[in-house]
Order: structure tokens, then C-alpha cells, then sequence
């Protein structure tokens, strides 16, 4: 048998190894791909949310005064592939496509051109590649929407960012798609830094930065008199009572959205301590309580108990985006 017959055989073998290692390669990132990518973490999310949100603001910036306004931004749902009845997702997996629209606003199209070819320039001058849409399909003959252009391009981050006229409305816009993003929700941001009750001790107040940017304070305990409308059904008029106030101030780059049942908020210290859940306030009954950014809100919780506490222990997280921590709160 010559030399090129015996090697003949291995070389055979060996491509059809990298041939099936290549087909386990790509059905692998197929089914990656189709189930909405790798899994991150609810702070891998929190950051693309924040990076979507500010290319927007960033291009809005750069239109003429009035066109828009940062603070205009309304969240997108995205695109109805990004959901989680696909089959791909379980326990604390999601997927969610960070996305938002900016009303703009235009005399005319000679305005709106104007801006168009001045947001064109501004990216060009980034390096990032610029796209021509066409004006938006005429769905309806008996009500036709302008015959505006736009552009679109995707930034340093990945965010596909674009000016252009609503297909429904004919109102101008800008939108940003963060893509589609499955994180673990159980994977959530967590502290900078913590100060005060929130750092392991007791105290008398304290605060939480988070690495987002997020600020929790939370203030003393103060007693107070319930009245009888905040106590739970058949309970009696409890020996103690007290209230706490938190203050969350939203220093990221994307609103928060908090609900009653998402922010983590509980208190301990003994098995007669009851929460009066009638005395909450902050919180929107109907829908989630939006910080935008740069903007504070406050949230008051009461509690009561027949033996006073030596402290109080309590949990607050803003958003189920963002991790929870105990605080021990001193009781005068």
C-alpha cells in the first residue's frame, strides 16, 4: 500500500470530524438565535435598556431646538417575536426588547428636511453608516401622510437608531431598538455602595447606590396613630405603630418602573408585626409607578405591632430589575 493510499483514509475521517463538529456548531446558534440569544444577566439588560434609551435622547439633541425634547420618550413594545411563549424560556429566564419612540415636531417639510440632513451629517461624522428610508406607504388613499424621507443607522452600541414618519400616523419620529435580550431576572443589579442601616448595622437611616445609578434612601422610623380604616379586618388597635419613607431618585439612564408587588418591601422583627398595606402610598394601583430619569419619588409603608421592636428590620428593591437588601432600622 503506498504512502498517499494509507494517509487517504485520515484525511477522510478527519473531514468528516470538522464536517459534524461545524453542523453541531451552527444548529447550536440556530436554536441560540431563534430562543433570542445567549442568556444574560437583569443587569446586562438594565445596561442595553439605558444604552437604547440614551441614543435616542443623543440624536434628538442634535435636531433644532423644539423639534423634540429627551424627556418626550415613551417606551416601544418592540417587536411581537421577542416574547416568551416561544418555548425556549423557563424558571427566572425572560426576554424583553428595550425600544423607544420621541415625538417630533415640524412646521413643514423643508424643517424636517433641514433636521434630516443635519442628524445625517452628525452620524456620518461618528462614522456610523447611514441608511435612506422612503416615505411611509400610503395605507390609506383617502387620508395620504406626507411624502417625508428618512434615515436610519445603528450606533458604536448596537442600538439601531431612526428618523423617519410613523406608517400609521404620519407623525415624525425618532426610534431606538435595543434588540431582543434574554436575561435571568434572579441575575439583578446590585449596590455600589451601601450606607448607614443598609450597611449591616443599625442605624437610624441609610442608603443604597446601585450600579446603575439608582439612589434608595430610606429615613427614620416614626410612630404615628392608625387610623381604623388602615387596620386589616378584625384586628385590634395595635400598641405600636410605625411608618417608613423611602425615597428613590433615578440617576440612570432609563425610567424605572415600580410595583407594589415587585419592590421586595417587607418588615420583620417580631411575629406580631403586621403590615397596614390600606396606608401605602407612592405606588399606582392600576399601572407602574414610572421614576423617569433624573427624577425622585417617595413611597411611605406602615406597620404595627402589640410588643414594640427592638429595630425594624426592612427590605426595599427598586424594581424587579434590581436587587433588594435589608435594612435595620433603629425604633426610638
Amino acid at each position: 500500500m503506498s504512502r498517499r493510499a494509507a494517509v487517504r483514509p485520515w484525511l477522510i475521517c478527519l473531514t468528516a470530524l470538522a464536517a459534524v463538529w461545524w453542523a453541531c456548531v451552527a444548529v447550536s446558534d440556530y436554536f441560540t438565535a431563534v430562543a433570542g440569544g445567549p442568556v444574560r444577566s437583569a443587569e446586562d439588560f438594565r445596561k442595553r435598556d439605558i444604552a437604547t434609551r440614551q441614543a435616542g435622547d443623543r440624536t434628538v439633541r442634535a435636531l433644532r431646538p423644539g423639534a423634540g425634547k429627551p424627556e418626550w420618550a415613551r417606551a416601544d413594545d418592540g417587536s411581537t417575536s421577542c416574547v416568551d411563549d416561544l418555548g425556549f424560556d423557563d424558571g427566572d429566564v425572560t426576554r424583553k426588547q428595550p425600544g423607544y419612540v420621541w415625538r417630533l415636531s415640524y412646521s413643514g417639510k423643508d424643517a424636517y428636511m433641514t433636521d434630516l440632513g443635519k442628524l445625517r451629517e452628525a452620524w456620518e461624522d461618528r462614522g456610523l453608516k447611514v441608511q435612506d428610508l422612503p416615505p411611509p406607504e400610503q395605507l390609506n388613499p383617502a387620508r395620504p401622510l406626507p411624502d417625508w424621507p428618512g434615515i436610519r443607522t445603528t450606533d458604536e452600541h448596537g442600538v439601531a437608531i431612526r428618523m423617519n414618519l410613523n406608517r400609521y400616523t404620519g407623525e415624525p419620529n425618532v426610534t431606538t431598538d435595543g434588540g431582543c435580550v434574554r436575561y435571568n431576572r434572579s441575575a439583578k443589579v446590585t449596590a455600589r455602595t451601601r450606607e448607614g442601616a443598609a450597611g449591616g448595622h443599625t442605624a437610624k437611616e441609610g442608603r443604597v447606590v446601585y450600579r446603575d445609578g439608582t439612589e434608595v434612601t430610606i429615613g427614620a422610623v416614626q410612630s404615628f396613630t392608625p387610623t381604623p380604616e388602615m387596620l386589616p379586618p378584625s384586628t385590634p388597635t395595635p400598641a405600636h405603630a410605625y411608618r417608613v419613607t423611602v425615597t428613590v431618585t433615578n440617576k440612570s439612564g432609563a425610567a424605572l418602573e415600580l410595583r407594589r408587588y415587585e419592590t421586595g418591601a417587607w418588615a420583620r422583627t417580631n411575629p406580631d408585626l403586621t403590615e397596614l398595606s390600606a396606608y401605602t402610598t407612592g405606588f399606582d394601583t392600576t399601572s407602574p409607578t414610572r421614576v423617569a430619569p433624573g427624577e425622585t419619588t417617595h413611597f411611605e409603608f406602615a406597620y404595627a405591632a402589640q410588643e414594640k421592636p427592638p429595630h425594624l428590620d426592612f427590605a426595599f428593591g427598586p424594581g424587579d430589575l434590581h436587587t433588594p437588601y435589608t435594612w435595620r432600622l433603629a425604633v426610638r
